[in-house]
Order: structure tokens, then C-alpha cells, then sequence
């Protein structure tokens, strides 16, 4: 039988603090709360001898004792919630004094204060007597008092979330063991030998806890694999739901870094064939699926159709973690792509924990051989290696240390490995010096595994639950962070992501933390999936689950008999709408209820009205069209998160009577409530619209002095002057994050600057934005006079755009702490800076944007990264710059030259140059920059001067691209000579020349590393001579008009894209490799294709056409080979009929694009029964006509197989 203590002691627990914070609210029965509450403590102290004797096996009579105690505890807790309330809504209802005596008599019966008081007490006294009784049994059975540490010592690390754990995601974090292993997979991934599969598949798989996803996030981070594949990366937490089409959705927002609303599986295909198209198009994609357990091999077959339909581009790589050698194999892993992990040596768990626990300092020498054995014990799992040096590291006495020791030793007895580790965890849980600590950790269960948790989400709930209990000097929010903290440094969280502080924004559970949070929670939380399992019973439409439970979280489906477990619920997730039988049922105790992106969901139902104790509501992402009247009753309420809501038509209203809520989140204007003013108790509201009626003005934001975070103010216009701007008191807010925003042409000089001059911040603040300010000045608060100079002093970002009428900003050199600025579209900006020599020379400025600031002629600066102004003329020298890593200067046609000092930029690995239309010359320094990894420099119309032989000074060089440049040249410069030796890193070279252009810049055949050539435009070349280029995979040549032959290089190619080059008649070399090939606009080479496709056994992709229009019919493709996946053919007004590719059965893509004489689909078209899309382009319409459905069996019968079809004229 399950041990009930760990249950009972939370809820006494809770008990006893509720009753603390009641005792100055009650009076007429306070000597009554006072004897309760002591007896509750006092009971609390004998738990712990109760756990003790429950363990050493008599749990006979205790059970039914601490049954019994539990329901005295929550009977309690509902007494306690109802006098709370009570006054609550005291609070609301008479605001002064006058209507608080008239009331008086008025009140209904059941809510009068006498009534009321009589009632409350007489359940005190009851209570008092149960406990009596409770006493009485406890005694009788030989229960002691036994309290335990709950005291929370104060760790020796740093409190500093950003100082608790590296990202596993961070490069320079080591793998402890594991180095061979990641860089195994870092040669499968980039492997060229292997390019010639479209897909291939690499599993990391074994036992849980031995860092299979460390090792891949290593290896995602790894310098080798970002230049291999560039942005083209993807990862995707997979977990138990192998769902194909959140995957792809997944897939979409890791590469774009943005949500997507997108449903549909092909139009996800769709937009990332697009993304990857215009990210780095000549690199294949690399895909991440983390922890699947799916072996259904129809469900991966799905999914790998759709991923070959996203690219099939030759080298793409999906790496699979997991623990089943079966999901491996499932996958289609070869067996050489397979790496089984095993545990580590005894001797290396040690350094894992000595990192958790010391990091770089010292372990003492009493310490040192102790640890050695522990590590020892850890059975080789890096990941309880990791829990046990977070165990440790507040951990400093040796005896403490001896005693984890005997304890490990205990454990090692144990048969199976797994279960060694759990109890190893378990020993870690129990180390958690405080039962709320636990609380909070046991709640986290109510999550999915893999769930990624919000830091501020999670402290809200815990806020709700009622885990966290202020104390002086601290708020509930500043607990929670202690605990987020405290649980991170005990390696029971996993750190998933960090905010622009450093801090950490999110975490993650382990499958193994998981488990061990389900096993702690005892009847905690249940995850309701519609289906059976250890929490649930039945079967078909008759689903049960226990009424034990107080937290549940609705995935899929609702239990029968939730009108019998709502009662006792206190947390309530659904991620769909609920039936209209639920009207019903009574969720008296509920304190969260979360329907987030619960998009069926369409109204809030009534049955919630009677929540009073509701304290989180999470209604964003709904379909929810008017809030219901009750939601002004509940009091209690902390959090309100109302985003996303497209269909509410109205704000909330009586909003302002929740004065309760600390944290309000919504994003529409329309959804902004009135009176937020009221809300005295709020520290979050990231959005503020201001309005002109009564409630919605700014000064509303006056009373809320508690606001921290961050603040975004819209409509400033209609702020009338500096005396209402005031009204707001932004210098009383610890607002961190702070947008001042007017709305583009609506405002008004002199009184936008008025405006901005009355809205000065906290000194606290970190990051400023101004949007759209019409003023012609910033406000003096931004300026250096010493009053103001502390002001700004913690300003790390500072951005300012869209201020069309600003012409100067003056003193930023005095802030000292600006990391970041970013100026855009500030068309009539001077002047950037207070002097011609002081200017941006005394800060720590790490970044500076400066985008389309027309007016912008010089500019002096120690801190550069991207430039974009037309009128720019002058750059001081970059000497000194010794950090500098990356320089974008674009679209600046005022500049003429580059600023001198490149030298010193000894750190400098990206330099882009574009569009730069005056810029006439390159410096020579360029070619000591041997750090140099990206160069491209092109359409700068007046270039006539670049360092000569550049790729023999630049050693690390892997992109290189150049051109156009001016046409007043007679030859493209030269890249490097026969007498210089040539960078053997270059991998990727671009060039683009012009009419001029003669000859190819350099000897192409001498760049053994490169794996991708562009050659656009070298109008006066004739022949392009390659050599063996054995690593080149891709090759593109367009607007060559004059080019007749190209000349080797081509045996190793993968990927070959001509267009545009009307003399060219061959290729020498052969194309045993190929897998895609690209012909348009090459008249001349109809022969050599026809003679050369039957060679391509490999080909799946082929796009060729545009050949001469005198041609009656379309070159034959008999000789293609069977296995040709996708085909695009561009024909021209003269043709009637398809080349005849029946026999092409593989083929799952075919685009047909201006075969303009055919007006219907040969009889063979059906036997293309693996077609999977077809898009027809043409004009006129009439084959797109006859293919439509409903055109007639003739026609439409020849496609009506093929799942996705596109027309269009």
C-alpha cells in the first residue's frame, strides 16, 4: 500500500500556512483559529515518525489515521478558501465607507458578516474537535514528534540563473566520454562518400540516462556541422506521439523561428521546400528526431515520403534517438549508421559530478577519494552522474558526502540497472531540503514527457497551487524563482533555452525526471490520453479515472466519471473544447484551469462559475467569442492569459475587479480591458494600447507600481502632453524591457517630443525601443547631463526605428553599458552623435545595425556589424577592433571607400559588401585577414580595384563570393596565380561577371576542397576547364552566352543546373553521380542529352526544356532510367504532345509548363500510378479544361489518382 505521509504532510502543511495569513482577518473566533492551527503543526511534526513506521512495515492502522487526517486537512483548506474569499469580495463590493453600512443590512442572508462569522466558527470548532480525536489516536499508536530540516540552505553557487548550468546545446560544453562518439556521428553526418543517398538515417540508441540526446545536441552545435549544413537544421522532440503532422509543423518553426498556424501535411511540405529553398539552397538539411519510440513502420514511411517530398536534393541526413535497437531498425537504419551506447567507465562518472559539483575550483582532498567512489556507484549513467553532483554541490561536510556513499552502496544490490537508477533519483528527491521544493517538483508530472516548460508559466502555477508562501521582504514570484533555480542546480531540470539575460527562459524533464516526478506525485496528476492505462480504467466509451487525483490534464478524450473527480480537482488542462454535458458538474476546488489552444473550444461553460478558488486561467488560442459574466467574480485570480483570441469580440469587462491578478497577457488591442488601474496587485502586463475614454487612458499605468519585466505602450499619440505623459510614473516601475510607440503619421513634432520627455524610465532599464516618434530630438533623459548620466546606465539594447522626422541622436557614448543599437529608417538622421571625434568611442557596443538612414553622411564608431546607408560617405578606421567577427556594410551608395585598419581585425571570420554603388576600391589588408571564413563582395557598380591573388593569403577561406562589378574593367579580378599556392579549405565559390569578363578568374581545377560552383554571366568565356575536382557535388553555370564546352570535373558531381548558355553543345566527363539535373535555354545540347541520360542510373530529379522553338517535337526521355522521382519539362507553342515517359514508374513529381498545342493527356497517362503531384501550367486553357473534376470520364479519370493537383494559366 502506497505511503499517504508525503500527501498528508502537504496538505497540513498548506493548511497551517492559509490559517497564519487568516488570523489577522477573522475576528469573533480567532482564539479558535489559533488552537487549530497549533494542533495542525503539531500533527505535522508526527508525519515524519508515521513515514518512518510506514516504512518499516506497519502500515496497518496508519493508513486509515492519515485518511482520516488528509480530509480533516482539506475540509479545513475549504473553510479557510471560503473566509478568504469572503473578504475578497468584501473588498470589491464596498469601496467606501458609506455603501459598507448600508450594505450591512442588505446583505443576503448567507453572506451577511454575523451570519457569516457564526457560520465559520462553528466549522472551526467542529474542526478542532476531529482533531481532538486525531490527537487522541496518534497517541494511542506511539506516534513522536520528528520534524524534519526544512530549512533551505543557501547554495555555495551562484544564485544567478545564467550561472547554474551551460547549455547542453553549448558548443564549448564537454561530453564527458562521450568525444568519440560525437565525433563518430559528425563524420557519418558529413561523410561525401555517402551523398549519393537522398536521405539517410543515422540511430543513437540504448538505455535511458546514458546521454543519447547530449551527444546529439553536441553534435548539432559542433562548428563542422553548422558550416556543413549551414541553417539548414531541424530538431524535433519526438517522445511517444510519432504524430507525422506536428513533426513537419515543428520542422517549419525551428527553421523559421516562428509559430505556424499551418494544419494541412501538404501545405507544411509545401512551405518547407520553400524555407530550405530560401535559406541555403546548395546545402542539404539535417534533421534531429529526439527520443522516438514508434515502431510502426507505416507511421515512419509516412513521414519519410514527406521528407523526401521536401527536398531531394542528394546528402540529406536525419539522426534518430531512442532507446529500442527495434525503432532503429524500424527506421531503415543501415547497421553501419547504428551506434549502440553503452555505459561509461567506473573512473569517468567521477569528473561528471566533480563539474556539477566545484566546476573550476578545488575539491578538497577529504572529498576527492569519497567522490571517486560514489562516482563509482553512479553504473556508468552520465545522467545520474549529473543528478548526484547536483545532490552535492550545497554539500560540503564529509560526512554528508559518506552518507550518499552508504546510501549508493545500499542501492547496489539492486538486479536491474534501471532500477538502480531510479532509486538513485529517488535518493536525490528526497536530498530537496524543503516539502514545497518537492511540490513543485511533483506537479511538474501533470506535463507530457519532452513538454518544454515556461519558467514564468511554471512559477504561476506553482503560485496557484498554493506552493508557494511569501515571506517578508520576499513575493511569491521571487520564491518561485529560488526554486526554478534550486530545481535546475539539483539536475532534476534540464535547461532547454535562455533569455537575452542569460537567464534561463525554459526547461525539460528527462523520460527517467518523469518517471520520478509520476512516482513521487503519488495521486497527484494524471495525463488523460483516451485510452487505458495505470491510471485508468474501462474501456471503449465507459473511460474512468481514480478519484484520488487533484491535477489533470486532458490530451485526448474526457474520463466518463470526471462529474465524480471534479469535485476534489485542483488543476485542469485541456487542449479541446468540453461537451454540453459538462454543464453539470462543480469544480469547487479547482485553482488552475488551462484550455490553452484549445481551438474548439468556443465558450467558457458555466460549470466554472462556481470555481472561486481559481487562481490561473489560460484561455489563449480559443475560439472563445464573449467571456461569461462570472469571470469578474473570481477574486482569487492571479494569472489571466487571454492571447491569441481572434474571435473575442469585446474585452473583458469588469476586469478591474479581479484585484487579486499579478499577471495579464493578451496581444489585441481589442481585447485590452478598461480600469486596469485598479489592479494594484499587478507585476505583469507586457502590452498597454492607450486610449481617450475613461479607463483606457495612460494613466492608468500610474497606480500599477508593482509592474516589472516587460512594457510595450501603442498610441502614444494620443497622449496629450508631458503633464498626462507623466500620469504614467514609468520612474516608479522596475520595467526592464520598455516600447514607447506611436503610430506612423499620426503624430506631431513638438508634442511627441513633450510626450517622450514626461516618459522617463526606471534606472533599471535594460532594453528601449522607440517606434515611429515624429520629435526632431530625443528627450534630455538620453542625454550626457550628469543628472540624467546614471539614468541609462544599465541600457544594454537600445533600438530606434521608424522616426522619420529625427535628425540627431545625441549621447549615446555616455551609456555605458550598450551592447546592442540598432537605427532603422530614420530617414532624416545627421547626425549620430555630440562631436566629429568623440562619437561612439567610449562603449562596450558589441552590435550596431544602422539600416536606411538616407541622410546619414559620417559616422565614428568602435563597434561595427551592418551598415545600410545611401548617403554614408565616410567610416572611421576599424584599429583596435580586435573582436570584431562579423562586418555587413549594404546599400551605403555613399561611400566610396572602405575604413582603413582591416589589419587588426584579426578575429573577423564574415565580411559582406553589397550594393555599395560609389565604393570603388577593396583595401590590400583584406589579404592578411587569415580568419577570413566568409567574403562576399558584389554589385558595386564602380569597384575597380580588389586585391590581387587573394585566395593565397586567405587559408580558412570556405565561401567565396564576388561579383558583379564595374563594367568600366576589362577582366575580372585575378584570384590567384600559378606561382601562389591556393586555399584548399574553399568549398563554396560564386562568381558573376559581366560582358567583358574573358576568361575565369582563377584555375578552378586547383580548388580541391570545393564542393559547390556558381558561374553566372562570364559572357566572353569558351570553354571552362574543371579538371577532377573529386569533391565538387555541385555545379550551376548560367548567362554564359559564349561558353561552348566544359571540360572535366563532372565524375563526382551530384547536382548540375545549365541555363542560359545557347552555344553550349557538351559536357566531357561522365555523370554516373548525378542525381539532379537542370537544362533550360541550351538549344545546342538536345544531342548530348539524348545520348547522355541513359547514363545517369542515379538521376531522381530532372528539369529540362526551353530549347529552340523550331523543334516539332520534344527531345525523347526513353533512355531515362525507371527511377526518375520527379520531372519537370518547359515546352514552347508549337508543341501537341508529351515525350512518352511511361515507363517511368518511380516518378512521384511531374510539372508540365507551356506545352501550349496540347489539349489533351496521352492514354498512357494512368500508368503513372505513383505519381503523388502533378501541376499543369498552360495557355490557353483548354487541356486545363478537360482535366478538371467533373470535365468528363475521358479526361479525368487519367489523374484522378494523384493526390495533389495544381492548374494554373
Amino acid at each position: 500500500m502506497a505511503d499517504l505521509s508525503p500527501v498528508v504532510d502537504a496538505a497540513v502543511s498548506k493548511v497551517v500556512a492559509v490559517a497564519s495569513e487568516q488570523l489577522n482577518l477573522v475576528w469573533g473566533w480567532k482564539e479558535d483559529l489559533k488552537k487549530f492551527r497549533t494542533t495542525m503543526k503539531m500533527l505535522g511534526g508526527l508525519l515524519q515518525d508515521a513515514a518512518e513506521k510506514h516504512a518499516t512495515g506497519q502500515p496497518a492502522h496508519l493508513q486509515a489515521w492519515l485518511q482520516e487526517l488528509r480530509a480533516v486537512a482539506e475540509e479545513a483548506d475549504d473553510v479557510l478558501e471560503e473566509v478568504a474569499y469572503h473578504n475578497l469580495r468584501r473588498q470589491v463590493a464596498v469601496p467606501n465607507s458609506y455603501w459598507k453600512k448600508v450594505s450591512y443590512f442588505f446583505t443576503p442572508s448567507n453572506h451577511h458578516p454575523l451570519v457569516f462569522r457564526l457560520r465559520m466558527a462553528n466549522k472551526v470548532k467542529n474542526l478542532n474537535v476531529l482533531l481532538d480525536n486525531i490527537c487522541g489516536s496518534a497517541n494511542r499508536m506511539g506516534l513522536q514528534q520528528k520534524y524534519a530540516n526544512t530549512s533551505v540552505p543557501v547554495p555555495i553557487v551562484n544564485q544567478q540563473t545564467h550561472s547554474f548550468l551551460p547549455s547542453t546545446a553549448d558548443p564549448s560544453l564537454k561530453v564527458v566520454g562521450r568525444d568519440k562518439n560525437v565525433d563518430q556521428i559528425v563524420s557519418l553526418l558529413t561523410d561525401n562518400s555517402s551523398n549519393q543517398e537522398v536521405l539517410s538515417i543515422i540511430s543513437i540508441w540504448g538505455m535511458p540516462g546514458l546521454g543519447k540526446t547530449t551527444i546529439a545536441k553536441a553534435v548539432y552545435a559542433t562548428d563542422k556541422i553548422c558550416q556543413y549544413f549551414g541553417k539548414n537544421k531541424m530538431w524535433v522532440s519526438v517522445s511517444v506521439n510519432f504524430d507525422v503532422q506536428r513533426i513537419l509543423g515543428e520542422m517549419l518553426e525551428c527553421l523559421t523561428n516562428a509559430p505556424t498556424t499551418i494544419k494541412n501535411t501538404n501545405s507544411l511540405i509545401e512551405k518547407l521546400r520553400e524555407e530550405l529553398e530560401k535559406m541555403e539552397k546548395e546545402k542539404s538539411y539535417l534533421l534531429i528526431l529526439d527520443d522516438v519510440w514508434n515502431e510502426d513502420s507505416g507511421k515512419w514511411d509516412e513521414l519519410r515520403n514527406c521528407l523526401l517530398s521536401i527536398s531531394r536534393k542528394p546528402g540529406n541526413r536525419v539522426v534518430v534517438t531512442t532507446r529500442s535497437e527495434k525503432v532503429a531498425a524500424t527506421m531503415g537504419t543501415l547497421p553501419k549508421h547504428m551506434l549502440h551506447l553503452k555505459q561509461l567507465e567506473d573512473n569517468e562518472c567521477w569528473p561528471i559530478i566533480k563539474g556539477r559539483t566545484f566546476g573550476n575550483a578545488t575539491v578538497p582532498p577529504e572529498l576527492e577519494e569519497i567522490g571517486q567512489k560514489i562516482g563509482n556507484k553512479c553504473g556508468g549513467s552520465p545522467l545520474v552522474a549529473v543528478v548526484i553532483g547536483g545532490t552535492l554541490c550545497n554539500k560540503r561536510d564529509r560526512d554528508e558526502w559518506l552518507s550518499v556513499e552508504r546510501k549508493m552502496d545500499a542501492l547496489s544490490s539492486l538486479e536491474h540497472q534501471h532500477n538502480r537508477i531510479m532509486h538513485v533519483l529517488q535518493l536525490s528527491f528526497h536530498q530537496l531540503p524543503k516539502l514545497a521544493l518537492k511540490q513543485c517538483f511533483a506537479f511538474c508530472s501533470i506535463f507530457p514527457k519532452a513538454f518544454v516548460m515556461e519558467r514564468h508559466v511554471l512559477i504561476q502555477l506553482w503560485m496557484a497551487e498554493g506552493y508557494l508562501q511569501p515571506s517578508e521582504g520576499n513575493s511569491m514570484e521571487d520564491l518561485g524563482t529560488k526554486y526554478f533555480i534550486e530545481l535546475l542546480s539539483y539536475s532534476l531540470f534540464q535547461e532547454e533555452e535562455r533569455d537575452y539575460f542569460g537567464n534561463v527562459k525554459s526547461c525539460k524533464m528527462h523520460d527517467l525526471i518523469h518517471d520520478l516526478a509520476e512516482s513521487v506525485s503519488k495521486f497527484g496528476a494524471v495525463i488523460f490520453n483516451g485510452g487505458s492505462g495505470g491510471n485508468v480504467s474501462g474501456s471503449g466509451s465507459d473511460i474512468l479515472i481514480s478519484d484520488q487525483f487533484q491535477h489533470l490534464n486532458l490530451i485526448h478524450g474526457v474520463p466518463t466519471n470526471l462529474g465524480d473527480v471534479a469535485p476534489k480537482l485542483c488543476t485542469l488542462f485541456s487542449n479541446h473544447g468540453f461537451p454540453c454535458s459538462i454543464g453539470a458538474v462543480k469544480f469547487k476546488r479547482l485553482r488552475v484551469l488551462s484550455l490553452h489552444h484549445a481551438s474548439d473550444a468556443k465558450q467558457l461553460p458555466t460549470c466554472f462559475s462556481n470555481s472561486e478558488r481559481l487562481r490561473y486561467l489560460d484561455i489563449s488560442g480559443t475560439e472563445i467569442e464573449e467571456l461569461p459574466k462570472f469571470i469578474t467574480k473570481l477574486y482569487n485570480l492571479q494569472t489571466f492569459r487571454f492571447m491569441d483570441c481572434r474571435s473575442l469580440k469585446m474585452p473583458p469587462r469588469g476586469i478591474g475587479d479581479l484585484i487579486n491578478l499579478r499577471h495579464i497577457y493578451f496581444n489585441d488591442e481589442k481585447c485590452m480591458p478598461a480600469n486596469l488601474g485598479r489592479l494594484t496587485s499587478l507585476q505583469t502586463l507586457p502590452l498597454f494600447f492607450v486610449g481617450t475614454t475613461k479607463g483606457c487612458k495612460i494613466e492608468e499605468l500610474g497606480s500599477l507600481r508593482g509592474l516589472k519585466g516587460r512594457l510595450r505602450i501603442c498610441n502614444l499619440e494620443l497622449v496629450k502632453d508631458k503633464s498626462e505623459a507623466k500620469t504614467a510614473k514609468l520612474h516608479e516601475k522596475a520595467v526592464e524591457d520598455l516600447a514607447l510607440c506611436w503610430q506612423k503619421g499620426e503624430g506631431n513634432r513638438v508634442k511627441d517630443e513633450d510626450v517622450l520627455e514626461g516618459l522617463k524610465p526606471h534606472s533599471n532599464i535594460r532594453i528601449l525601443r522607440i517606434e515611429s516618434y515624429e520629435g526632431r530630438n530625443l528627450a534630455s533623459w538620453m542625454s550626457k547631463s550628469s543628472e540624467e548620466l546614471m539614468l541609462l546606465n544599465n541600457l544594454v539594447d537600445l533600438k530606434i526605428y521608424n522616426c522619420s522626422m529625427l535628425y540627431r541622436i545625441s549621447g549615446i557614448n555616455w551609456f555605458s553599458s550598450l551592447q546592442r543599437l540598432s537605427i532603422e529608417w530614420c530617414c532624416k538622421l545627421t547626425s549620430l552623435g555630440d562631436g566629429d571625434e568623440a562619437v561612439l568611442t567610449s562603449m562596450s557596443l558589441k552590435k550596431l545595425f544602422i539600416y536606411w538612414c538616407d541622410e546619414l553622411e559620417r559616422l565614428l564608431v568602435n563597434g561595427l556589424s551592418s551598415l545600410e546607408c545611401p548617403k554614408l560617405k565616410f567610416v572611421p578606421s576599424l584599429e583596435g577592433l580586435v573582436s570584431l567577427k562579423t562586418l555587413y556594410v549594404e546599400n551605403c551608395d555613399g561611400l566610396e571607400c572602405l575604413p582603413t585598419g582591416f589589419s587588426s581585425c584579426t578575429a573577423l571570420e564574415e565580411l559582406e559588401i553589397r550594393n555599395c554603388s560609389n565604393l570603388v576600391s577593396i583595401p590590400e589588408e583584406l589579404k592578411h585577414l587569415s580568419s577570413l571564413v566568409l567574403v562576399k563582395i558584389g554589385h558595386c557598380r564602380n569597384l575597380r580595384s580588389f586585391p590581387e591573388e587573394i585566395l593565397g593569403f586567405l587559408s580558412c577561406l570556405k565561401t567565396l563570393e564576388l561579383g558583379p562589378f564595374s563594367k568600366e574593367l576589362e577582366e575580372f579580378p585575378n584570384l590567384s596565380s600559378t606561382s601562389t599556392p591556393t586555399t584548399a579549405s574553399l568549398e563554396v565559390l560564386r562568381l558573376e561577371g559581366w560582358a567583358k569578363s574573358l576568361t575565369l578568374p582563377l584555375q578552378i581545377q586547383r580548388l580541391t576542397a570545393l564542393r559547390y560552383l556558381i558561374i553566372t554571366s562570364f559572357n566572353g568565356v569558351e570553354e571552362a576547364l574543371l579538371g577532377n575536382l573529386s569533391c565538387l557535388k555541385t555545379l550551376q553555370i548560367r548567362d554564359c552566352t559564349r561558353l561552348r564546352c566544359l571540360l572535366g570535373g563532372l565524375s563526382s558531381l551530384e547536382e548540375l543546373e545549365i541555363t542560359k548558355c545557347p552555344n553550349l553543345v557538351s559536357c566531357q566527363g561522365e555523370l554516373k553521380e548525378l542525381h539532379s539535373l537542370k537544362i533550360l535555354g541550351c538549344p545546342k545540347m538536345v544531342g548530348f542529352l539524348e545520348k547522355s541520360l541513359g547514363c545517369c542510373t542515379r538521376l531522381k530529379r530532372l528539369e529540362i526544356g526551353r530549347f529552340s522553338e523550331e523543334l516539332e517535337e520534344f527531345p525523347s526521355l526513353s533512355s531515362i532510367h525507371a527511377s526518375l522521382e520527379q520531372l519537370k519539362l518547359w515546352g514552347w507553342e508549337k508543341l501537341t504532345q508529351l515525350p512518352d515517359i511511361q515507363h517511368l514508374t518511380a516518378l512521384k513529381e511531374l510539372s508540365i509548363y507551356y506545352f501550349s498545342g496540347m489539349e489533351s493527356l496521352p492514354d498512357w497517362f494512368n500508368n503513372l500510378s505513383s505519381l503523388q503531384r502533378l501541376d499543369i501550367w498552360s495557355r490557353p486553357n483548354k487541356l486545363m479544361e478537360r482535366c478538371t473534376e467533373g470535365s468528363g470520364p475521358d479526361y479525368w479519370h487519367k489523374i484522378s489518382h494523384i493526390p495533389y493537383i495544381r492548374m494554373a494559366g
